[in-house]
Parts: structure tokens; sequence; C-alpha cells
């Protein structure tokens, strides 16, 4: 096949395409050509023009023509040089100055286009972060002003901080948003930049391999429906693999915090970097708050305190404390609340036996206000009165537990809540007519749990006369959970309507009947801004799903160790946080009460005394609902016959 051959012009224009496409430079230089071009063109022109008029061409006449042909072609005002001269001379000149005009314009309008790209790229954070030691966020969500808020709060006390966020969006959208939401950001700086959470360029830009931690965000929700929980998962592999990579040479790697949804994908991005990479289970932990919040009132109100960096938080303490036992440790620590020992294997124990023996190599798990405030004295800081135990035990019962709504989470609410209630008790799940779907799998849960009865209702809880028909004032609690739904704010508008139908469903029932209710209502909110409808609605008892995982995910990424803790907290195994009414560790209630005292009661029960909630406080949003953690080890107490003790036990009872 004969090839045809190209004419000059085609490869003139081909060369000339290339060019041109090769950048701004390309541009910049043409231009400049065509300039100079003009500009020799016009002046050789008036020198022709002279010449033809029969002037003298001397060098001097052509260096004044070039100077005026410049002049003209960069000033049209040097228009007035050629006044005196013959019409054709002005000719030329107008023809220099229209020359001018062009090229000039030209390069502005180039230059201008150029400067506004440059301040775009710079809005859009294409500039490399010089950063050290901060924390690295990947990815954009809900999630992300909670961390930032958490972590804000962590840098209280640190003199230059910064968090660097690196998502698809536009920068500018990112700021308007941050800065809206977080207008007091303290000694933290906040950066973003746009870009690949899983391009290795862009992770360079936010120096990866300088950063503390990694915090790897999922791009849907729990209540996502799977198709999006299953892109998001696979987004945060290519976002770990990407860091993974980056640090490959790095001697010291950051640490990596991410949520993925399936399991058998976090077992295999945990193996990518053992040492390095943690995940966060928001499902189980979630779904086991919730038992362990129905279990005991009030302790939502705990948890919310106690998880973040917001007044007292978890910390490990090293010293030598191998003299002492577990129990005398808690009269030692001036500030600070012992809870637990780290072991040298990096085990955590929770609540170990007061007669325990502090090894040299453990570190105490202590709860304080900041790990700088953290003081042990030798001796004992203070004394308690010897106050006598009370015998009395709380009675187990069979109980009635109601969960409105479908997700993840029930199965594994179902199978703690089997861990806790005596058989022959009653889980009721109330799903919308025609849920046929999940009948595989309420057909396992009931071959699993054989001891406990667990029926199915068909209602829709959006309507006050189906929620009526469930006679909810039965139930010991009332769980409340979210529907497969994309639109978080659509979910909360949905949780917040039962909760008020539910609420004026127990209000009437009081009323008429003059019994007092006891139902507790346990629900999730995906939007932490709506918690205070919530708190509305008389509802103190509210999982704060997004709150509460961007709290120890902020946690997580300052101290991965701390993860270990949670997961024993969290556990239907071991030791739990419980409130337990005064009167079960005292017959008679003093005028006051030391915290030493509280601390000697909850010891002589086998538990760790970690705080103090007043019954007179309990609706006061103000007051924290009465909840205090941590007191002050001089504080003194008057107690109510109604308050309660906020402990570390091994059981309700």
């Amino acid at each position: 096949m004969q090839m045809k051959k190209n004419s000059w012009k085609d490869i003139w224009r081909y060369r000339f395409d290339n060019f041109m496409a090769s950048g701004p430079r390309s541009v910049f230089l043409s231009l400049l050509l065509l300039f100079l071009a003009a500009f020799v063109l016009t002046a050789i022109l008036r020198v022709i023009v002279e010449s033809a008029l029969g002037h003298s061409i001397a060098v001097s006449v052509i260096l004044n023509d070039l100077w005026l042909s410049f002049l003209q072609i960069t000033d049209p005002g040097a228009m007035a040089e050629d006044g005196e001269n013959t019409i054709v001379m002005k000719l030329v000149g107008m023809l220099t100055v229209f020359l001018g005009l062009i090229f000039f314009s030209a390069v502005i309008a180039f230059i201008t286009t150029q400067l506004d790209e440059r301040i775009a790229d710079l809005k859009k954070g294409r500039s490399r972060v010089i950063e050290k030691g901060h924390i690295l966020i990947l990815g954009w969500g809900e999630m992300v002003v909670e961390i930032v808020r958490e972590l804000i709060e962590a840098n209280a006390s640190r003199r230059d901080a910064a968090v660097v966020i690196l998502a698809e969006e536009p920068k500018e959208e990112m700021d308007a948003y941050l800065n809206e939401r977080l207008p007091q950001t303290g000694n933290t700086r906040i950066i973003t930049r746009t870009g690949q959470i899983s391009s290795i360029d862009s992770l360079a830009r936010v120096s990866v391999t300088d950063c503390k931690s990694v915090i790897v965000l999922p791009e849907a929700n729990e209540a996502a429906p799977e198709g999006e929980k299953a892109t998001s998962d696979a987004k945060a592999l290519k976002a770990i693999l990407a860091v993974v990579a980056s640090s490959k040479d790095d001697a010291s790697k950051a640490n990596i915090i991410a949520e993925v949804h399936d399991l058998t994908k976090r077992e295999v991005m945990t193996n990518l970097a053992p040492d390095n990479i943690t995940m966060v289970n928001t499902r189980d932990i979630v779904a086991r708050i919730i038992v362990q919040t129905s279990r005991s009132s009030g302790l939502a109100v705990v948890y919310a305190t106690l998880i973040g960096f917001d007044g007292s938080e978890i910390y490990f303490h090293k010293g030598n404390y191998s003299s002492f036992t577990f129990a005398e440790l808690a009269y030692r620590f001036v500030e600070g609340v012992p809870i637990g020992v780290r072991h040298s294997d990096g085990q955590c124990s929770l609540k170990p036996d007061n007669d325990y023996a502090m090894q040299a190599d453990d570190a105490v798990i202590i709860i304080a206000r900041d790990d700088s405030a953290i003081r042990f004295s030798p001796q004992n800081a203070v004394v308690p009165g010897g106050l006598p135990l009370c015998t009395k035990r709380l009675q187990p019962a069979i109980e009635k537990e109601l969960i409105i709504g479908w997700n993840a989470k029930c199965p594994i609410i179902i199978q703690e809540y089997a861990n806790y209630i005596l058989p022959g008790s009653m889980i009721h799940i109330v799903l919308p007519p025609g849920a046929q779907a999940r009948q595989m799998e309420m057909e396992a849960l009931i071959q699993a749990n054989p001891a406990i009865q667990i029926e199915f209702k068909a209602a829709n809880s959006l309507k006050e006369s189906d929620l009526r028909r469930l006679q909810v004032h039965e139930y010991n609690n009332v769980i409340l959970l979210n529907e497969i739904e994309d639109d978080t704010e659509k979910l909360d508008s949905e949780t917040i309507t039962r909760l008020l139908l539910i609420r004026e469903i127990l209000a009437d029932y009081s009323r008429q009947s003059g019994n007092g209710v006891h139902t507790q209502l346990i629900t999730e909110v995906m939007n932490s801004d709506n918690l205070e409808l919530v708190a509305r609605t008389g509802v103190n008892d509210t999982i704060i799903s997004h709150q509460m995982i961007s709290k120890i995910m902020a946690q997580v990424a300052e101290n991965p160790d701390i993860l270990a803790v949670y997961e024993v907290l969290f556990s239907d195994a071991g030791s739990e946080i419980y409130l337990k009414p005064l009167h079960l560790y005292l017959e008679s209630l003093p005028e006051v009460l030391s915290v030493a005292d509280l601390i000697e009661l909850a010891q002589k029960r086998g538990e760790v005394f970690i705080g103090y909630r007043r019954y007179q406080e309990i609706q006061d949003v103000h007051a924290n609902f009465g909840v205090r953690i941590n007191l002050p080890k001089n504080e003194r107490i008057r107690p109510h016959a109604m308050d309660t003790l906020i402990v570390l036990a091994e059981d309700e009872l």
C-alpha cells in the first residue's frame, strides 16, 4: 500500500499545533515573536517609505525609525511624533499603533489569564504542604467536622499543631464549610487540599511521610445501600495502598486509621501493614454501645463525656508502681482515676483484682483531664472514712426489648442482648409490612438464640396508630435503628418523628393509667447537629453514631493503643461501665460523703468508682445531665437518695 505524502502545509500545521499545545510558555513565545516581527517590519516599512520620499538613509535615521516604531507599537500616544511628517508616514504610524494595540492586548490578555489560573490553582490547594507531625485526613464526609473538632480540643495545650485534609471536593467549598462549622480553631491550623486520596502524587503534596497519623474516612455511612458501601470500601483500600506505598521507604511510618464495612476487606487491609493499620469497627462498636446504654440509664451521657478530648479522657501513664496493689493506686493519684492496667505485651486489663500487684513494666490506664495533669503521690492523697457496705444486690428479671427498624447492627444487638438478659426474655423487632427479604436473617437469629423469644411484628413506625398497637410502655427499652438510606437528614427527620410519636404515646399512657413509665428510648442520630432537637424530645439516652465514632477515630489518631481499651470496655466479657443506685452501697445516707468514701465502697463490691450522677440535675443539659467523671479527690458530696455511682463493674447487679 502506497503511503500518501504529506504536504508541507500539513506538516507545518501539525508541528504548529503541537507547539501551541505544549503549554502556556509556547503561547507566550508565539505572541512575543509576533510582537517582535511587527516591530521590525513596521520599522523597515518606515525606512522604505523615507527612502521612497528621497530622504537620506543614514544609520542615525534607521535607529530613529526603530525607536519611533517601538514607541508607537508600545504607546499610542507616540503618534504625535509623526505630527510634522507626510501623510504616508502618518499612515505607517497608524499601522504601527494598530498592530501594537492588537499584540499588546493579546499579551495582556494572556498574562491576565495565566494570573487568574494561578490564583485559581492556589485556591484549589495545589501547593505542597510542608507540615510535620500533623494529622492527615483522607476523604470528605459527615464525620470530618467532628474529627477536626476533637483534634482542635486535643491540641488546646499545644503551641503549634496542624490538621491536613485531602479530598476530591474543591478547596474553596471545604474551607467555606469548615469556617462555618468551626469558627474557632484555637492553636490548630486546618489545611485543605484538593486531590485524589489514592494518588501517590497527591499524598506527596500533603507530606504523608511526615505526618503523625492518617485517617481514611469512609465515603458511605453504615446506613447507606450495599452498593455505596462496596464503593466506599474499594476507595478506602486504594487509599491505604497508596499510603503504604508512599511510606515504604520511611523508617517511622504513620499510623493509619480506617473504617470499612466489609469484614473480609478489613482483614486484608490490616495485613498490608499490621503494625501501622488500625481498623475501627463502627458497626460493632455502636451496636454494643446501644445495648450497654439500655442496660444502665444515663450511660450514653457518660460515654459522651468520657470519649473524646473535651473534659476527662483515658490515658496510659507509666511510673514506678511495683510496690503497690491496684486498689492502693486509687488513693495515691491526686488527679486521675485508675481503671485498669496495660501490660508489657500490650494487653489491657480493666478493673483487675484489688490485690493485683503492679509490675515494673505495667502502665496504668487512667481517666484524667489531661496527661500533664496526672499526679501520683507515694502517700495516700485521700483517706476513706470506712463506711460499712450495704449487702443489697439487684435481682435480675425477665425483660422485654423492642427494636424498631433494621440495619446491619440488628443481629449484633440481638446477640449482645443474649449475653446479658435471662432466658425467657423477649426481643420484638418491628419491620414495615412486606419485609420478606429479612426472613432468612430472622430465622437464623431465632435458631442461634433458642433461649430468647424473638418475634417480628409488622408495623409502619411513622404511623401513630401502628405504634400505639405495639404497647411500647410494656418494654424495658425501645431501640430505634436507622433503615438503609443514603440521605442522613431524611434518616434523622424520621428518627425524630418516631421519637416524638413514642414520647406522646408514653405520656398519654402515664396520664390515663396514673402509672409511671420506665421505658428507655435509645436511638441513632447520624448528624450531631440534630442532638439538640433530639434532646428536646426528652430523650437523654441518645446514641450519636457519627459523633462517637468520630471521637474514637480522633483519639486513635493521637494514640492508636486507646482502641484496645475501647474494645474491652464495649465488650460484654469482663467489666463495663454502669450507673448504680446509691442504696446498693449504703443502708442509710450520711449527711456528707467524700470521694474517698465512694472509692472505698466501690472497691468493697469489687468495682472501680469513676464518677457520680446527681439526681437533681438529671434533666439539666448545662450540668451534663448530672454526670460528673473524675471528681476532685478532696470534694465532698451531699447525697440524695436517688443519686447514682458511675462504676466499672462486671454486671449491673
